[in-house]
């Protein structure tokens, strides 16, 4: 008869962004303890609210199968004695296994032959193994926090209260420090009172749900967003904001939505300054006009735990925090604009921005710089605007506005600007060089904002692997993994030519005073990080792991190798190819045995195919060439196809070792000149065809 097993963890308020990281490390550790152990289920059920953490399996055994485990006794050579009988050595094994000596037999190993036997072994009772499972996965699981509690000995996200394991209808005796496990639970802190006895895993949704606790977090994301999309039409209004519902939902146990209303002359406001106070402070649903423009309203959905028993008295209590909280920011923003931004900027000399790299001026002063020379590569005619923004990016980090609110760095800066009559191009580039702020999110509109971006973020890495601050783990402080992946993912995405090592020298250049390490060291360790960031890259985009490794033996310029990765993975199955790189193989075997060779004499060629391999590859050379310069990596690769015919009867018809050393030399600088219009390309030998 197939069971089901119920382990629930009552607790006081977890983090929201705890749980379902919680759930899954639970889900992933009992299947992978159920396989090794050769217990049968069906796919895991997870439920999980602030207070409680859950899991459901069904379709497991009542007891587990028997099985034959082969255990090994000593070498053969130690188990008998002259005469053939066993010695102590083999009777001892016999009797430790329970089987008489005719029962054992012998097995051939790398070390060579043993004594060995196979022993039945009765399958135990599922509940005698639960408990063991139970216990360890709440042990293990990997919270980003814990805390200690009256609970000795134990940590947990926050103090546990009980724990609820059910097989059917029996208890699995849990322990975790001095609670031990039963047959109840608890329902809405605010709507159920007392503890509420659970008869078997199939009935704990359905008593939860009738003790006003919806466990299944999709049924309860789902009830929100239903309830507050049915808010928002009454009012002829949307809601734009869905990301905030994964975290809503599990702030709470039971969604009842409420909406609420601000002052309209807060909208005199910037949007950002609104949204944020509302989505991130308050955890509130903002509400937004139907048209296209998707205007701002004075409208909120805030989404309760409990039903209310008077509902206008929690949205006035709603209402009385965001006024206040609206009325802070509007005080802010009134005294920031009273500063002019340069002002602000100029105030970095009294910020520190790390204790050996100095203040957050000087790093503006350092990136400043940067930003000049990307500027002279890639836009010149705005060098002046370059300077402006760079100089003022930053200021906004002094203001009151973003002391108090840190998420709209960047976009007050960009409203201080733009009020204070500062260009529009420059104000937008105030906002827009923190943009990608993360994997997914958007590049600048503007190539200002591009610059500048990629000017701080070379100098913060270059800085931190200056001074020997190199992520390692999960110890990443100044998030350099995401500052190198948002500078590739700008020039893939704008399609930059740029030189890391280049921009890597002229960052060194400005922290020569700073740092502690060689630059040539730091170069090399910063070149690797980017290179190893850069591999995500092309993963993302579906590139092949053979292709990745290919490029990446020649990487300086990402866009120029996201280009080629793009038209060898687009050419990779085309049977010419096959033999370019069987030719790079052995081109490569043969090199590794002589010394580098380049200079080649068309007299000393002596036999036919040497000399159709030569002219073929000078005729291929400077198409080749030109179309790899301009990035048509595609045209390129097309020329190869002409060196497949002549590449095989080279290495048919003949011996590159020869006898002669002017004519074997000869032939190593061809090979060599052959593979070195390879690597234009990649290492072609790193493919798999």
């Amino acid at each position: 008869m197939k069971k089901s097993l119920l382990l629930e963890i009552g607790t006081e308020e977890i983090p929201s962004s705890f749980i379902v990281p919680a759930l899954e490390f639970i889900r992933a550790r009992v299947t992978e303890r159920f396989s090794q152990i050769g217990i049968e289920y069906d796919t895991p059920a997870l439920y999980g609210t602030p207070r409680r953490l859950a899991l459901i399996v069904k379709g497991l055994p009542s007891k587990l199968a028997d099985r034959v485990e082969t255990r090994m006794g000593p070498p053969r050579k130690i188990s008998y004695d002259e005469d053939g009988k066993p010695t102590k050595a083999a009777l001892g094994f016999a009797r430790s296994s329970g089987v008489d000596m005719d029962d054992i037999s012998t097995k051939e190993t790398p070390k060579g032959e043993y004594l060995c036997v196979e022993v039945n072994i009765p399958g135990r009772l599922t509940i005698d193994v639960l408990p063991e499972i139970m216990e360890e996965t709440i042990r293990d699981i990997p919270f980003p926090k814990t805390m200690r509690w009256s609970n000795p000995g134990v940590r947990f996200a926050r103090p546990v209260h009980w724990i609820l394991a059910l097989f059917e209808d029996e208890i699995v005796p849990v322990k975790f420090g001095n609670i031990t496990s039963g047959n109840t639970t608890r329902g809405n802190r605010f709507m159920s009172a007392g503890t509420i006895e659970v008869s078997s895993p199939g009935m704990y949704e359905t008593l939860l749900e009738a003790n006003h606790v919806i466990p299944d977090i999709d049924k309860r994301k789902e009830l929100i967003w239903s309830d507050i999309n049915a808010k928002a039409d009454e009012l002829q209004a949307r809601i734009l904001d869905k990301d905030l519902l994964d975290e809503v939902v599990n702030l709470l146990e039971y969604p009842y939505p409420i909406v609420g209303s601000f002052d309209e002359h807060f909208l005199d406001l910037p949007t950002e300054v609104l949204v944020t106070v509302m989505k991130h402070h308050q955890r509130f649903f903002p509400l937004y006009s139907k048209d296209e423009k998707g205007t701002l309203q004075p409208y909120f959905i805030a989404v309760s735990n409990i039903i209310p028993k008077d509902s206008a008295v929690v949205r006035i209590g709603n209402e009385r925090v965001l006024k206040a909280r609206l009325e802070d920011a509007s005080y802010f923003f009134q005294e920031d604009f009273k500063v002019p931004l340069k002002d602000y900027a100029l105030s970095l000399k009294d910020v520190i921005f790390h204790k050996d790299l100095g203040t957050s001026y000087e790093k503006v002063e350092r990136f400043t710089q940067n930003a000049l020379y990307l500027s002279d590569l890639f836009a010149p005619d705005k060098r002046d605007k370059v300077k402006l923004a760079s100089q003022l990016c930053k200021g906004d980090l002094n203001s009151l506005m973003v002391y108090e609110l840190p998420e709209l760095q960047g976009i007050m800066g960009r409203e201080y600007a733009l009020r204070q009559g500062i260009d529009p191009e420059v104000a937008l580039a105030i906002h827009e060089h923190y943009l990608p702020a993360w994997a997914e999110d958007d590049l600048p509109s503007g190539i200002i904002g591009d610059l500048v971006g990629i000017a701080d973020r070379i100098d913060t890495i270059c800085g931190c692997f200056g001074v020997g601050m190199i992520p390692s783990g999960t110890s990443d402080p100044y998030a350099l993994r995401r500052q190198a992946i948002a500078i590739e993912r700008l020039l893939v995405g704008k399609k930059y030519k740029l030189s890391l090592s280049g921009l890597i020298d002229q960052a060194l250049a400005q922290l020569k005073s700073r740092i502690n390490r060689s630059a040539g060291e730091i170069k090399s360790d910063v070149l690797s990080f980017f290179s190893s960031r850069f591999v995500s890259i092309l993963h993302g985009e579906g590139i092949a792991g053979d292709v990745i490794e290919a490029v990446l033996t020649d990487f300086d310029d990402p866009f120029d190798t996201y280009m080629r990765a793009r038209a060898i993975f687009q050419l990779k199955d085309e049977p010419w190819l096959a033999t370019i790189c069987a030719a790079s193989k052995r081109v490569e075997n043969i090199l590794k045995k002589t010394e580098e060779i380049s200079e080649i004499s068309e007299n000393l060629f002596l036999e036919q195919p040497e000399k159709d391999l030569f002219f073929k590859l000078k005729e291929v050379e400077e198409p080749f060439i030109e179309y790899a310069g301009k990035g048509d990596y595609i045209a390129a690769l097309k020329l190869l196809v002409g060196l497949k015919e002549p590449i095989d009867t080279f290495f048919d018809k003949v011996l590159v070792m020869s006898d002669d050393i002017s004519t074997r030399n000869n032939r190593i600088a061809l090979l060599n000149r052959l593979v070195s219009l390879f690597e234009r390309m990649a290492r072609f030998s790193s493919l798999s065809t």
